[in-house]
């Protein structure tokens, strides 16, 4: 489907890629890694076609669709999340505008007068072309793309109240989700995802795994989140030393190869060695000898034909520790009857807590339930509304907020930001921490303006060793790290001695660091803190455990979905698509037998009559995509006024079909 041939790029003096290949086949499930600064963005520009090859060329299918999901935060817009997620990047705008345009050109050139030589030609090419917009609009499931919409939406954390809010009244996180969701509604034939898992809670992430997984188009995932990756992917691409090399298998599997791939490769470049020092001591040796001369040249001849076996680069083994941890209270936070507000709305009411001296805790629940409000409550970056909450005896706080990257000063250097954090400190110190955070040496004087996302957010981890602390909060950390700095952090927060709480989605780095998990689960009047007795570990088993047991499998890519039936309604209702769901024949409360019998009989009638309509309409597409159609104007002309028929008849019935499966919910 999509082959990358010997491709080669690079930018001034420096080499990213050399004599690159690779194939993604049409079921080809691949994740993308490599260190920062491999050249993982170029390549995907490539693909994308935003960029050219130095050398080598990218083959792809005719007509194939790729849906792209970049790391940069959407700008918000007037549109509302709905409309946002069903525009598909204009296309579905264009092809309703382009079928339009075209039945009404039909029906005038069917009008007396209206036909003629020149015009014949014109019109077998507009036929053409309809039957191509039909054929992309059938693709992306016309008639269902709202409840398609409107399922992945809920799927992403949004509630039915979010689907006509603008979307300038929703933060960087949620316009990601926005984003996400339009990517997963268009049924691209190649998903090319980059950093997916940033800004999900558990919830929307294992629904996009259950999403992902029935999904049947290709896959090219870029993430640094292990489990997700491990869960997702059958081969492993991996961009290093300015080359591009396949793996088969997941995360786990890559990990294991790439070392026998090392060990196999260091026997061979010591024998190698071996072979060389052999070869130049006999030059050496015998070199100046009339009766051995010859002998020497050949042996020279053959070190400089000889292709030299190269060792990948080893990277320093980077780590640092938080400073000692300043000696603190047994009670390091005391929440009493805390109550927070935002006008009408409550977030959460009654509140008491206390976290001693040394806890790891983990705070867990759906995005909006108030994670991050109560986490800036404990690091004194709001007051409650009501009630309080206290610090302890000589707790300093060192607090990681989710945007906290978006506050440094993108007129600093590196070097200049941490200086400034820290103006007692000494100049060899600060380069150190840089170090440790993968800036060292000139690296250290780049401007922030000109840093990606994760350098960004190792520059805001890198001023929380500035200033000790012996009570950190972090949220979302990792997001926008790399695995080499994600493993960095993990290791010195494990040694860390204070006391910590996090909030992160990502399930491998939290696993070892907490011993406490606090739930917020959220209600109508304000969300419930919950202190859970397992660890975080049986948190999660049981949270997928649910997901597999009452999250509603996703209806999936258009046509890609086995799991959509044809010529049935869209899965978009929970009582055909929720085990757990109540079935049909259960009385609801305050409805009566009858009505409900009533508007049963009345589904079950709409069902079959769309049935109908879509067989009706999958002839039309069959008789439009033959030549000889195009030679008999009178059956062209009522083939289209049928499909208009169609048109009208099968939206209005899906309507009132989702609008009963509503109410017999």
């Amino acid at each position: 489907m999509l082959n990358l041939i010997d491709v080669s790029k690079q930018y001034g003096s420096k080499i990213l890629f050399q004599g690159a290949s690779a194939f993604i086949g049409s079921r080809s499930r691949v994740a993308l890694i490599g260190p920062n600064g491999a050249g993982k963005t170029t390549l995907i520009r490539i693909l994308l076609g935003m960029e050219s090859p130095d050398t080598g060329r990218v083959s792809k299918t005719k007509h194939m669709a790729i849906g792209h999901l970049a790391q940069e935060v959407p700008k918000g817009s007037e549109r509302s999340v709905l409309q946002e997620a069903m525009r598909l990047d204009g296309r579905l705008e264009e092809l309703t505008q382009a079928r339009q345009e075209l039945e009404a050109r039909f029906e005038a050139m069917g009008q007396p007068g209206h036909a003629d030589e020149g015009a014949a030609s014109g019109h077998e090419s507009d036929l053409e072309r309809y039957g191509r917009v039909l054929e992309e609009l059938e693709h992306l499931d016309e008639y269902r793309l709202e409840a398609r919409a409107k399922e992945i939406l809920t799927g992403m954390g949004f509630k039915p109240t979010d689907y006509n809010r603008k979307l300038t009244e929703f933060s960087g996180g949620w316009l990601m989700r926005v984003a996400l969701s339009r990517v997963l509604l268009m049924d691209p034939d190649l998903l090319l995802l980059d950093e997916p898992t940033n800004h999900l809670d558990l919830e929307s992430l294992l629904w996009l795994e259950e999403f992902l997984g029935a999904y049947q188009g290709a896959m090219l995932l870029v993430s640094h989140d292990r489990a997700f990756l491990n869960r997702m992917v059958t081969e492993v691409l991996e961009i290093d030393q300015m080359k591009l090399t396949t793996y088969k298998g997941n995360i786990d599997s890559y990990v294991l190869q790439k070392e026998e791939r090392l060990t196999i490769l260091r026997g061979q470049y010591a024998g190698q060695q071996a072979k060389i020092a052999e070869i130049e001591a006999f030059v050496e040796r015998f070199g100046a000898k009339a009766t051995k001369a010859r002998q020497a040249q050949s042996k020279l001849k053959q070190l400089d034909k000889m292709e030299r076996i190269a060792l990948p680069e080893a990277r320093s083994n980077v780590r640092f520790r938080f400073p000692p941890a300043p000696h603190s209270g047994k009670e390091v936070v005391t929440v009493k009857n805390a109550q927070m507000a935002y006008g009408n709305k409550v977030i959460f009411r009654d509140l008491d807590w206390i976290v001693p001296r040394g806890a790891r805790v983990a705070i867990v629940g759906v995005n909006g339930a108030g994670k991050t409000t109560l986490l800036r409550l404990l690091a004194g970056a709001l007051a409650p509304t009501g009630g309080e909450v206290k610090l302890g005896h000589q707790v300093q706080v060192g607090y990681y907020a989710q945007l906290q990257a978006e506050a440094l000063d993108l007129s600093k250097s590196i070097f200049e930001e941490l200086r400034a954090t820290a103006p007692e400190m000494g100049l060899t110190q600060v380069r150190a921490i840089g170090g440790a955070f993968l800036f060292s040496g000139d690296a250290i004087e780049k401007k922030i303006r000109v840093l990606s996302g994760g350098e960004k957010a190792r520059v805001a981890l890198a001023k929380l060793l500035l200033t000790p602390a012996n009570f950190l909060i972090l949220d979302e950390p990792t997001n926008h790290l790399d695995v080499e700095s994600r493993g960095v952090l993990l290791d010195a927060l494990q040694d860390y001695e204070g006391t910590l709480c996090l909030i992160s989605h990502d399930r491998e780095f939290v696993g070892p660091l907490v011993d406490t998990v606090l739930e917020i689960e959220p209600g109508e009047a304000g969300s419930r803190v919950i202190p859970l007795l397992g660890s975080y570990d049986e948190y999660l088993a049981r949270k997928v455990r649910e997901a597999s047991q009452s999250v509603k499998k996703p209806s999936g890519a258009g046509g890609k979905n086995p799991a959509k039936a044809k010529g049935a309604p869209p899965a978009a209702s929970p009582a055909a698509s929720n085990n757990t769901a109540p079935q049909a024949g259960a009385p609801k409360p305050g409805l009566s037998n009858n009505q409900r019998r009533n508007w049963e009989k009345e589904r079950d009638k709409l069902e079959g009559e769309i049935a109908q309509l879509e067989k009706k309409q999958a002839e039309l597409h069959r008789v439009l995509a033959e030549p000889g159609t195009y030679e008999d104007k009178a059956k062209t002309l009522e083939c289209v006024q049928q499909q208009q028929a169609i048109t009208s008849g099968m939206g209005q019935k899906l309507s009132r079909w989702e609008e009963l499966c509503s109410l017999l919910e």
